[in-house]
């Protein structure tokens, strides 16, 4: 939660691109003492594969898409619980010098979303420029809170939260509209040949883990707000 140069770097320095995923996959597994962690056998007269399967009671099977579209539509859940009573102070509390507040936040995590799907990949306006939330605003066009210093959080306007909202939500829904367009196999499509280690797959991934990280800063900012500390 730490807004000091270089805790939020920029586009090419992410911290999901620094080796984040890459060191989470080296951590050995834990095994508690008399455990195994060897393959789960089904109990007597029992058998997994399949057995609980959507498909065998007359229902597909979930796909990648509908896992990613579920996983979203849950973290958007969970955002509107810890926003749902949010006061005006509370969007703009800062926890201290070097922390950013909900606000920013909320703002920053809605930019990267239409940044990565709507510019990066589809190479398309972000929302943010093509409908004239920029302007609405007040606040620069291509900034998303990459690399933003203290002073620049300390100086993060307040705003009209029903509209961040709106924004939000116009976001979520173009997020979604692509998503239904892409395949299995488009999932593996490096959209930028400077980058070729993002792949639409891998953004999809990043992103989701980068709401649902954003969304628990705000609801235990929004706790600590209120706790007084």
């Amino acid at each position: 939660m730490q807004s000091s140069p270089g805790l939020i770097a920029k586009l090419g320095e992410s911290q999901a691109d620094t080796g984040v995923y890459r060191a989470a996959d080296s951590i050995p597994r834990m095994q508690r003492p008399g455990v195994s962690c060897g393959p789960v056998e089904p109990p007597p007269g029992e058998n997994f594969s399949g057995s609980q399967s959507g498909s065998q009671h007359g229902e597909e099977a979930m796909t990648l898409n509908e896992f990613i579209e579920d996983a979203f539509n849950t973290e958007h859940e969970y955002l509107m619980d810890a926003l749902g009573d949010i006061t005006p102070e509370e969007l703009m509390w800062r926890a201290g010098p070097e922390a950013n507040p909900i606000g920013w936040i909320l703002w920053h995590m809605t930019r990267v979303e239409d940044m990565w799907f709507q510019f990066f990949i589809q190479r398309k306006p972000e929302i943010w420029e093509s409908e004239g939330w920029n302007k609405k605003f007040g606040l620069p066009t291509r900034d998303n809170g990459f690399d933003h210093t203290q002073e620049q959080v300390a100086n993060f306007p307040a705003y009209d939260l029903a509209e961040m909202l709106k924004y939000g939500e116009a976001v979520r829904a173009a997020t979604l509209d692509y998503l239904k367009t892409v395949t299995t196999e488009q999932m593996d499509v490096v959209p930028r040949e400077a980058r070729p280690e993002m792949s639409v797959g891998r953004i999809f991934r990043q992103v989701v883990g980068e709401v649902y990280q954003h969304q628990g800063h705000i609801a235990y900012l929004k706790g600590l707000a209120r706790s007084g500390k």
